[in-house]
């Protein structure tokens, strides 16, 4: 029984797992965005105009946002999937089927929940305690470390034209110009 159930959800979230969609991606872009921007802005304060510093400032923030957005994308799987567990593990385990009923509401869009009638309640509750037992604790796939790589290059990628400017041009205050421009541009067309 006990590989029954691994097998079950272990395919069942490596099935789903991974996946960007819409929204997260054009996020991670906006955010990546607003994040090179802040830097690019604060850079003739914080260099005092040394040109030494351009490039690094430019790829540094890129690389940085790009991990740190990495991490945020594995601790939001890992949030919403252990949400749906325990949502699962409510439904199999209330006390009555009212309990049950409004666990299933919760999990599901407010307007299904307004349209299901009792009998698809309990049609949902029946199945439900079909499936084998979930996993106590959340599972991370590889497919969710290669959701986090996309994410980091999703982010790099999109702020790198960002940075273009920092590489070629020698005056910092005109790369600076040309670099924000650059963001407010892609800023405009993300959004």
């Amino acid at each position: 029984m006990a590989v029954v159930k691994t097998t079950f959800w272990h395919g069942l979230i490596k099935q789903n797992s991974g996946k960007l969609d819409t929204v997260e991606r054009i996020n991670e872009v906006i955010f990546g965005l607003i994040m090179v921007l802040t830097f690019t802005c604060t850079i003739n304060i914080a260099t005092e105009c040394r040109n030494e510093v351009r490039l690094y400032v430019g790829h540094g923030c890129n690389v940085a946002w790009g991990i740190i957005d990495s991490f945020i994308y594995i601790f939001s799987v890992m949030m919403y999937r252990g949400i749906s567990m325990d949502a699962v593990h409510l439904i199999r385990n209330a006390p009555t089927d009212t309990i049950a009923d409004e666990a299933i509401r919760d999990a599901l869009p407010p307007v299904m929940g307004l349209l299901l009638k009792d009998e698809h309640y309990s049609y949902f509750r029946s199945e439900i305690k079909k499936l084998p037992a979930p996993p106590h604790k959340t599972i991370v796939t590889w497919n969710d470390i290669l959701g986090a790589v996309k994410t980091f290059l999703l982010v790099f990628i999109s702020t790198f034209p960002v940075a273009i400017p920092f590489i070629f041009m020698t005056d910092i205050f005109l790369a600076t110009r040309v670099s924000n421009s650059i963001a407010l541009a892609l800023l405009f067309a993300t959004g």
